[in-house]
């Protein structure tokens, strides 16, 4: 019988639970990815099939080494689902533009 380490399956459990991390969203023919703006991403992938808005806070670190929120800042979140066999893709979206693309594991 084959020993597993401990690490080995925390490391595997840790990685079935998290998003698949991407640069890149292939709508047809074209790839969208970091920095292409929202407008770009809508007209070659279509709406999205749910948006979600999540303001977020901004810190900052004072003098004294002291951290602060200084603001909140804004951004969307857009889920397109591809249809069966495919993994959903969130799109997030900040001040119009990509900031990045994360794709949902099965379970």
């Amino acid at each position: 019988m084959r020993f597993i380490s401990p690490l080995l399956l925390a490391m595997a459990c840790y990685a079935l639970v998290q998003p698949a991390r991407a640069d890149f969203l292939r709508c047809g023919s074209v790839l969208i990815g970091p920095g292409d703006s929202a407008g770009h991403t809508l007209e070659k992938c279509g709406e999205p099939s749910s948006r979600t808005t999540v303001d977020e806070p901004v810190w900052a670190t004072g003098v004294n080494g002291n951290v602060y929120q200084t603001g909140t800042t804004r951004s969307e979140i857009w889920r397109y689902t591809f249809g069966p066999g495919k993994f959903p893709a969130l799109v997030r979206i900040r001040d119009g533009a990509v900031e990045s693309i994360t794709f949902e594991k099965h379970r």
